[in-house]
């Protein structure tokens, strides 16, 4: 097989942009109270990884011959999102929330009263050009497990960029 030519790359459709993307809570955790508008994260949100799961390789060893077959899909099961922050602090307020409903502080209860109340689906859409959504991951069953706010400086201009962690049971694409 040749190598590729110019004429050749030129002749493939336009290219997926890392820039081109939205974020929704498709719904919010019930326990959490005050969440903000989905549009307030999306507009917010400056980064996100995407979802990956691999495979379980079983290895088969029969008088020295190796051979391997498929075995159980794992997913990775947490996904990281980094926010710009605004002086009315909905990101910081988003995750005190969601944190003390997974976890009230000095108590250690639940805000909700089971699982699924501490729990949402958040999609991550890829868009074509023209912003119409090209390839969508559904996130089930994501929890907040961890959030950084970030650090304050004296000798930077720059913004607070505070980041969470969300752990999610498994994703759809």
């Amino acid at each position: 097989m040749p190598r590729p030519g110019i004429e050749d790359i030129r002749g493939l459709t336009d290219f997926q942009a890392l820039y081109r993307w939205n974020l929704t809570f498709a719904d919010f955790p019930t326990a959490v109270q005050g969440a903000p508008a989905a549009t307030d994260l999306n507009l917010r949100c400056e980064t996100s990884e995407l979802p990956k799961a691999t495979n379980q390789v079983i290895p088969v060893n029969i008088r020295g011959h190796r051979v391997k077959q498929p075995g159980i899909t794992e997913y990775a099961g947490t996904l990281s999102f980094t926010f710009v922050e605004t002086v009315d602090a909905k990101i910081k307020n988003f995750l005190k929330a969601w944190r003390e409903a997974v976890w009230a502080t000095g108590t250690g209860v639940w805000g909700g009263t089971d699982k699924k109340s501490l729990q949402c689906t958040i999609h991550i859409e890829q868009l074509d050009n023209q912003d119409n959504v090209k390839w969508t991951f559904k996130l089930i069953g994501c929890f907040l497990e961890d959030y950084d706010l970030g650090q304050l400086a004296g000798d930077s201009s720059d913004v607070q960029r505070p980041s969470m962690t969300v752990s999610y049971d498994y994703f759809t694409d």
